[in-house]
């Protein structure tokens, strides 16, 4: 005898419509976020491709590899400096050394008029010593003017040392030793969009929901390079300083100046 058929469960029965609907809605919603992530992906390498506004904070600490060659810079402008400060001392004094030598031998001179025939032996003692006043004046002023070249050369050096030691000096670089500092990297083709007093914008969902996090506050001289903040291709720039009024924000990856990325959001 054959065995009877077995039946369905008349629960599985009920269940099926459900199962395949609630499979239809899975494969929707697969779909729909595939769907929706392709837009995304298209709609972010479009706007960068495009968009020229965004620039990358930097936060700045005392281990910053900046802040120690700014740091190290320091050091070594200020040594330069009193370097050339004691040789300009040192040749000064050489000067007045002259000066004095210069000043004896005019009164030995002074001293020795009339003394040009001599015909007694203290005649000739003092004529000697005449002479070789004049000679050493000779030498001692021929001495004299490169020295005094000398320290005109180096004042203008030391001039220049100066103003570049209060360059050094007021770098953010250097601030970083003593305080929270952050920079943003903006490439040389977006400094167009950047300029002092620029809102910078942050956002919380890639480039939607953004607001205003800070501003543009100095430009900083020198060419840096850092990477791009999407396709992380090595651009060159400049650094400009920023003043957040929301400091979560220089742990952000970009930050875009002047106005939201997309505008409405």
């Amino acid at each position: 005898m054959e065995a009877p058929a077995r039946k369905t469960p008349r629960f599985w029965i009920a269940m099926q419509p459900s199962i395949i609907r609630l499979y239809k809605v899975a494969g929707l919603v697969a779909l729909t976020a595939i769907l929706v992530g392709l837009i995304g992906f298209l709609i972010v390498n479009i706007f960068y491709f495009f968009d020229h506004t965004w620039v990358r904070p930097v936060a700045l600490s005392p281990n910053h590899a900046k802040v120690v060659e700014a740091t190290n810079q320091l050091t070594a402008v200020r040594s330069k400096a009193s370097e050339l400060s004691a040789e300009r001392l040192d040749l000064e004094a050489q000067l007045a050394a002259i000066d004095l030598t210069i000043t004896r031998d005019d009164k030995i001179i002074a001293d020795g008029a009339g003394y040009d025939a001599p015909k007694t032996a203290e005649a000739w003692l003092v004529h000697d010593r005449v002479e070789q006043a004049r000679l050493d004046k000779q030498i001692q002023t021929a001495h004299k003017a490169p020295l005094k070249a000398r320290v005109d050369s180096l004042g203008l050096i030391i001039k220049d040392q100066e103003a570049l030691l209060h360059r050094v000096e007021q770098s953010p670089y250097l601030r970083a030793t003593n305080a929270n500092v952050t920079l943003a990297f903006v490439p040389y083709q977006n400094l167009r969009n950047v300029k002092l007093g620029t809102k910078l914008y942050g956002c919380s969902w890639g480039l939607l929901l953004c607001h205003v996090v800070g501003k543009v506050t100095a430009t900083i001289d020198g060419e840096v390079e850092n990477i791009h903040p999407h396709d992380e291709s090595v651009q060159r720039g400049i650094m400009v300083e920023i003043d957040l009024s929301t400091p979560s924000a220089a742990g952000e990856t970009v930050l875009f100046a002047g106005s939201k990325p997309l505008w409405l959001f």
